[in-house]
């Protein structure tokens, strides 16, 4: 039987800690995952953190929540730092639920060329075919990296992966 943490408190304190080791991070983020809804809030609080690291961090928690966390994540593309608007639409992808296909879909016209990749990349995780059309627009991308993603993310949905 998996251990369920018990101190939301001290995990967000290592999200919010530049001292700790990425491992430690990585496991505070897969902790915070597996709390739930009940880490939701303290985590889209993080959001607004001014350290771009520690907002990055919260989103890829919120990602592991899933459903829950669909809001505060969508309020997260609107993050100043591509990294972190890119860890986002990662996190939308891995909540795998179709109210992630929009905000996705509109995450292809960020001017940054890596979060739109990461965008095709999270919507062929989600295999959406409301997601076919802007994918298809996407195969026109300046960025060979975005036209290749969205050309993978295609391919997906019309295997039904």
């Amino acid at each position: 039987m998996a251990r369920r943490p018990r101190n939301l408190t001290a995990l967000i304190a290592i999200l919010r800690d530049p001292c700790r080791s990425f491992a430690a991070h990585d496991e505070a983020v897969r902790l915070l995952g597996r709390m739930g809804g009940q880490a939701v809030e303290p985590l889209i609080a993080l959001l607004d953190d001014p350290d771009s690291a520690v907002r990055g961090r919260a989103a890829a928690a919120l990602g592991r929540i899933g459903q829950a966390a669909i809001k505060g994540l969508r309020r997260a593309l609107a993050d100043s730092d591509p990294v972190v608007r890119g860890g986002v639409v990662l996190a939308l992808g891995l909540t795998r639920h179709a109210r992630a296909v929009r905000p996705l879909i509109g995450a292809l016209d960020d001017p940054v060329a890596e979060v739109r990749r990461r965008a095709a990349v999270a919507l062929g995780w989600l295999g959406s075919s409301y997601a076919v059309e802007a994918l298809t627009a996407a195969l026109q991308d300046e960025s060979e990296a975005v036209r290749e993603a969205a050309r993978e993310a295609l391919a997906k949905i019309a295997a039904g992966e």
